[in-house]
């Protein structure tokens, strides 16, 4: 018998705190509730009020997981993390024990004890499970076009993070607290000269488009390429962002121009990196080709410029000299920094690298809690035959 929104709907609970229940011995869910937790939620006020109810029905266990194939997340987003005194992270309402631990590391008790084991990008896991309920998660930001062995076609995982809406736990490339975007201050662009170069452009990963499209635009207006795709500027040009961290030695050499290239490796739909996602946080504005739906997830309507909006470079190229000699017309690019977020990029916000880990933790419980309720209606119906 499997759990589900149809079947589920057949059996009255009796809500844990309406009172004390003495036939079935277990406590039950009510019906809305555990409707909430399988129904998958369409917008942010959803999400959030999904993550409140497992909250509240996990009663403070423990979740443990253990990443048996880190790659770049190993020494990259894991080293940021903030633990509590007894190992749990920090920051979220679940307790999770969230723990780096290569397959020939993890001893038969953790394996027992694991409620999760994670790989990042390709399979790292054992033949079989340790128990029936014990989850095995993917969680990947490559796409499709570049990595197709990214990607689970053999259904080897029980729960998916991608950054595609239709994943199981769908997870953007936005790294910080979105608020903060807010309270910094537009390029200024009266400080450019005459002459000055505008936008900037940083890739190492040559595509066609990137290819042909910098070349053409080039042809208009000069562009800052600091990255291997027509390099043309050097890093040491700002000796301020030297000796700075990969990142942030992007981030400072894009923040010195008012425009930025924000061109994806592929237009496959929700996939946005930190291409996009880093400029909003720098005051400048992204002039984006990407993923075909980027719009429905913006911040505001009007904070990006898109590529598909100009018949040809040279109408860019003329709109963006237009915008850098009308101050005006560029903060219009920046108003959306005092305006209300649209409900997909708070969805977007909230379901991010930002709050991957705790996301996680929530979703193995979330299934949990399923699975728990799903085997004590069974052993009710057995006990009444």
């Amino acid at each position: 018998m499997t759990l589900t929104e149809g079947n589920c709907a057949l059996i009255i609970f009796t809500f844990l705190s309406l009172g004390k229940v003495e036939t079935p011995v277990y406590e039950p869910i009510k019906v809305d509730y555990i409707t909430k937790l399988i129904e998958k939620p369409t917008n942010f006020t959803e999400w959030k009020q999904r993550h409140h109810i497992i909250g509240y029905f996990n009663k403070n266990r423990k979740v443990r997981i253990y990443i048996t194939a880190g790659s770049w997340y190993a020494y990259q987003d894991f080293l940021k993390l903030k633990f509590k005194h007894d190992e749990t992270l920090a920051n979220c309402d679940i307790p999770c024990i969230w723990k780096i631990k290569t397959l020939k590391d993890l001893t038969y008790k953790e394996f027992k004890k694991a409620d999760a084991l994670l790989c990042v990008n390709q399979p790292s896991l054992p033949k079989n499970k340790s128990w029936n309920g014990q989850k095995f998660i993917q969680y990947t930001l490559e796409p499709m076009t570049h990595c197709p062995k990214c990607h689970d076609k053999n259904k080897l995982f029980d729960i998916r993070a991608t950054y595609n809406e239709s994943s199981d736990i769908p997870t953007s490339y936005i790294r910080m607290d979105t608020e903060k975007w807010r309270i910094k201050t537009p390029f200024n662009i009266k400080k450019l000269s005459q002459n000055s170069t505008f936008i900037s452009f940083i890739a190492s990963h040559w595509t066609k488009f990137r290819g042909t499209f910098i070349k053409n635009l080039q042809a208009h207006i000069p562009v800052a390429s600091f990255g291997g795709v027509y390099r043309n500027t050097n890093w040491d040009l700002y000796p301020e962002c030297k000796n700075l961290g990969f990142f942030e030695l992007k981030n400072c050499v894009i923040s010195k121009y008012p425009f930025y290239l924000s061109i994806e490796n592929s237009q496959e739909e929700d996939y946005t990196t930190e291409k996009l996602w880093d400029v909003f946080n720098l005051g400048v504005v992204p002039v984006i080709w990407g993923a075909p739906n980027t719009r429905s997830y913006l911040p505001h309507p009007k904070s990006a410029i898109f590529i598909e909006d100009f018949p040809d470079t040279e109408a860019l190229a003329n709109y963006l000299k237009y915008l850098v000699k009308n101050e005006t017309a560029y903060l219009e690019y920046h108003k959306w920094r005092n305006l209300e977020f649209s409900d997909e990029f708070k969805k977007k916000s909230y379901l991010s690298m930002y709050n991957f880990e705790c996301n996680v933790c929530r979703e193995v419980a979330r299934l949990r809690i399923i699975d728990e309720e799903q085997h004590n209606i069974i052993s009710d119906l057995e006990t009444e035959k």
